[in-house]
């Protein structure tokens, strides 16, 4: 999918620095794939975290089945 078809399907877009997606599955495009590693997750389950450069766009395919919140101000 090009990316004008990946922005029109997109409902909000974010970025300002610290702003996050998340989802079950996560299509992204960039120019460049910088580096892939494999770190540990869950009991045996390992995961794979990369990192995009340039002109990064992602959309979410597939929402959470459920949501984590975290505590908006973990100070008070």
């Amino acid at each position: 999918m090009r990316q004008k078809e990946l922005k029109r399907t997109a409902g909000n877009v974010y970025s300002k620095l610290g702003d996050a997606i998340q989802g079950e599955k996560v299509t992204a495009q960039a120019r460049k794939v910088l580096r892939l590693s494999v770190t540990a997750g869950t009991s045996r389950h390992q995961i794979h975290q990369l990192r995009l450069e340039g002109s990064v766009f992602c959309i979410i395919d597939r929402p959470l089945n459920y949501i984590r919140t975290l505590p908006e101000n973990p100070d008070k």
